[in-house]
């Protein structure tokens, strides 16, 4: 509910897609959406990425990973704003043919970004200047975030770059290369904080896709596959 409460009070109109769809239901549910929300969890199989499984990694969502695959794929191929959060920041890269580190404590030799066991822990991200998320929180300083994980970003997808990194050069923040195109990943929770902007600018990015969507519908059909 902290999802729903967040788009909410950024003056969105939630909409909850559960699993179990297949690939032709996400490009169709995709099609008449304004915004996509792809929140935290579970590990991702890591099969769909073409890894082996750590000893550590907690695969038990099957339903669940192959939906919001086709839902982010669907996404970026029609480009409507996402905004992946955790898991859907891991997600949104694996759609784009990424990969993860499946054990984050083995890279960087400390688990602060895991959190407690039952909640949310705080670490410190930087923003690189000049990015979609850049402009939407401050760049090029280190500020606080919520953090629950033990996975993260590695090789990055087709069409992403890494705009955001931990004080350990953890990859925290990920964004399209396409200049106006919002599709954005966060390895940190947004919704467990009290700062409200990336809610804000994705609402604001999905009023946009929809003022577009309507105007394209309108047209003659000859004229709206111009």
């Amino acid at each position: 509910m902290t999802y729903v409460t967040s788009i909410r009070k950024n003056g969105g109109r939630p909409v909850l897609l559960p699993p179990g769809g297949d690939v032709s239901e996400a490009e169709a549910t995709v099609a008449v959406l304004d915004g996509i929300v792809i929140a935290g969890g579970g590990d991702i199989n890591p099969a769909i990425y073409g890894a082996i499984k750590h000893e550590k990694t907690d695969v038990n969502a099957p339903d669940r990973d192959s939906w919001e695959l086709a839902v982010a794929e669907a996404a970026v191929r029609q480009g409507v704003p996402l905004l992946g959060i955790c898991r859907g920041a891991q997600m949104l890269n694996v759609a784009c043919g990424g990969t993860l580190h499946q054990h984050v404590p083995d890279l960087v030799g400390h688990e602060s970004h895991s959190g407690p066991d039952n909640g949310f822990g705080t670490h410190k991200v930087r923003v690189t200047s000049g990015t979609i998320v850049a402009s939407i929180l401050p760049g090029g300083e280190y500020f606080g975030v919520p953090t629950h994980h033990h996975q993260a970003v590695d090789l990055i997808g087709a069409g992403l770059t890494a705009v955001a990194w931990a004080d350990d050069g953890i990859i925290e923040g990920i964004e399209s290369t396409t200049p106006g195109e919002f599709l954005v990943g966060v390895q940190w929770h947004p919704e467990q904080g009290d700062d409200p902007r990336l809610f804000g600018a994705l609402i604001a990015a999905a009023e946009m896709h929809y003022s577009e969507r309507t105007v394209a519908s309108s047209l003659p059909p000859l004229l709206a596959g111009a």
